[in-house]
């Protein structure tokens, strides 16, 4: 979807094309060239950020360009996923429960679930949540209001569902059924019609009314639809043709087992990545007893996905973060949940539901965090079989992952150690951390009881036609020239804590077996160091190599296991790139600003709500 985004904004084209490619499930179209199967909304939808990435990275080197277009398209699914909160909040307390409902549903959605996650990449199913919400919303409001203009907004999402994935469609059929049960009730009640005609009305208008409602519903679906068509017809000559034809043979996942591991697994359950969707099943049963329409619509939008996605032969969504095929659905069981919500805010004879409710929620944030702090890239990138991460207790991602930050903050800020950090490649020996390699730079920092002696062994071998590497170590300011083309062994007497940089030339080197390369300066071989106790002070890996010399492997840095972040947050990345002060700057302002004024927005409607909740309880006690 990137790579599509970019073909429209440079090329104005949507073939993938390039020599700096990643492998992509990428499908031969028209013209023998190279087509993405994904749906088109999402690259459509991505195209400001994307530009507002090239832009910021006018005039520089193609790395920057790829930094700052794939860091701007990562932003997309914030907004998309505050947008869904903000829905959600909306949506109970049209359903007729308190505002503070409202709130508990949209914050335990974007804060308690794996929606927060996924609000930092760029895959569809943020936005196909959206999309899916909106329709249901909108139909509903549509019946209890009477707006054509609502029946449209559902008719477009719905249509947008499938130029988003084209396996979302599965929602339409139950769309349009709900949509004709509303109109059918509000024909049947006899309720004014948008027209401006009032009950006592005769019933041929009224039918009328209906089925202009309807048929305006699904008239709203075609944007959508030729949205699809067209993409298809450009792509493979065949507007029926998504590129997903070899697909539909691949439901072959026995429905329980794919029940099982997306439900039950301790590595994929929905209800461990997103706890709080167990309120639904209880809250499914009161909200029946009020609107049953919402309620069977919302049982049944889920269920078919979870029944759809059970039976398809990759349940799991790839190597990603719980599961991902699932994410639409949250917002729907979320609104569910909503009697429940409702109870807890209430604060009256619910005390049971908010420690269960409160409990929920916490486990939700903890193991979203888990999600956030550490890209799932990292762990999936072990050599541990995805089956057993899955259904292995132990091995769970949402376990794995704190102790995998547990170990990265051990390694860069536990005390009576020598941590190798910044700028040094991993090592190259499997069962010892030296030797490695430095790029530019390599830093090391030794913390023990009073001065610490350091011994360190380096080699400057580099080939004949290379630079020369003229190292340099330095040390509180101060720079020691080493020796040049050999080894040079440094002893040291340093203040605990203190950090050694070792810098030098560096040269291109290719990584034997592949045609990858890395930018290398020197050697270190030995670091022997003692405390002023005579404790020798042991080895810590805490090392963040440099970025790959090559753009084409650059997005592989972000979760490759060897390389060391201490959280793989954007902002910590952001200050590792190369974009310079200037664009770093930028980037701040580009992320800050918006948040900011999200907050201040979110934080006026909150207590303007709670004052104005108070004045009307102050009037009614009067």
């Amino acid at each position: 979807m990137y790579y599509v985004a970019r073909s429209i904004v440079t090329r104005a084209d949507v073939a993938v094309v390039g020599d700096d490619l990643v492998p992509m499930p990428l499908r031969e179209g028209r013209h023998g060239q190279m087509f993405s199967p994904y749906g088109m909304l999402p690259s459509l939808a991505a195209l400001p950020f994307f530009s507002a990435g090239a832009l910021l990275a006018a005039g520089a080197p193609v790395e920057v360009y790829e930094y700052l277009t794939r860091f701007g398209v990562s932003l997309m699914n914030a907004p998309v996923t505050a947008a869904t909160g903000a829905l959600l909040g909306g949506f109970v307390r049209s359903l007729g429960y308190r505002r503070r409902a409202g709130w508990l549903a949209a914050l335990s959605f974007g804060m308690a679930t794996l929606a927060w996650p996924y609000a930092r990449t760029f895959f569809s199913e943020p936005l196909a949540g959206l999309l899916l919400l909106i329709a249901v919303e909108r139909a509903y409001a549509a019946r209890s209001k009477v707006g054509r203009q609502a029946l449209l907004a559902s008719g477009l999402a719905a249509g947008a569902l499938l130029a988003t994935r084209i396996a979302a469609g599965v929602a339409i059929p139950l769309l349009g059924l709900y949509v004709a049960v509303t109109v059918y009730l509000r024909h049947r009640a006899g309720s004014p019609p948008s027209t401006g005609q009032y009950p006592g009305s005769s019933g041929t208008a009224r039918s009328g009314e209906s089925l202009l409602s309807a048929g305006l519903w699904l008239l709203a679906l075609v944007p959508g639809g030729v949205l699809v068509a067209g993409y298809n017809w450009i792509r493979f000559g065949n507007p029926f043709a998504s590129g997903y034809g070899s697909e539909a043979q691949a439901f072959t996942t026995p429905l329980m087992n794919g029940l099982s591991g997306l439900l039950l697994s301790p590595g994929k359950s929905l209800f461990l990545y997103a706890p709080a969707t167990v309120l639904a099943l209880p809250g499914l049963l009161l909200l029946w007893r009020r609107r049953r329409a919402e309620a069977a619509v919302l049982a049944l939008l889920a269920a078919v996905h979870v029944v759809l996605y059970a039976r398809w032969h990759a349940w799991d969504g790839g190597g990603v973060w719980g599961p991902r095929l699932l994410l639409p659905i949250v917002p729907l069981l979320l609104a569910l949940a909503a009697p429940l919500f409702d109870r807890v805010a209430l604060h009256a004879n619910a005390a049971l539901i908010s420690v269960a409710t409160g409990a929920l929620l916490v486990i939700g944030v903890v193991n979203a965090l888990a999600g956030v702090l550490v890209n799932p890239g990292v762990y999936l990138n072990t050599e541990i079989p995805l089956r057993q991460i899955y259904f292995n207790p132990a091995d769970s991602p949402l376990l794995a992952h704190w102790r995998i930050l547990a170990d990265r903050l051990r390694a860069r800020y536990g005390s009576g150690q020598c941590v190798l950090g910044d700028g040094f490649y991993y090592p190259e020996a499997r069962d010892s951390l030296l030797p490695r390699m430095t790029g530019h730079y390599g830093a090391m920092t030794c913390a023990g009881t009073g001065l610490v002696r350091i011994r360190l062994d380096i080699r400057d071998d580099r080939p004949a036609d290379a630079p020369p590497g003229q190292p340099v170590l330095e040390l509180e300011g101060q720079h020691f020239v080493l020796r040049q083309g050999t080894g040079s062994r440094v002893r040291v007497l340093v203040p605990s804590g203190a950090t050694l940089t070792l810098r030098a030339n560096t040269f291109a080197q290719t990584i034997s077996g592949t045609e990858r390369r890395r930018f290398i300066g020197v050697q270190v071989r030995e670091l022997h160091a003692v405390d002023a106790r005579g404790v020798r002070l042991p080895l810590s890996d805490a090392a963040i190599e440099p970025p790959p010399a090559s753009p084409r492997y650059r997005w592989g840095w972000y979760f490759v296991p060897t390389v060391r972040h201490t959280t793989d947050l954007w902002p910590g990345y952001l200050l590792r790139s190369e974009v310079g002060r200037v664009r770093r700057l930028l980037v701040a302002l580009l992320i800050v600003g918006p948040a900011l004024a999200a907050g201040g927005a979110g934080a006026l409607l909150l207590f303007g709500g709670v004052h104005k909740a108070g004045r009307t309880n102050r009037m009614v006690a009067l």
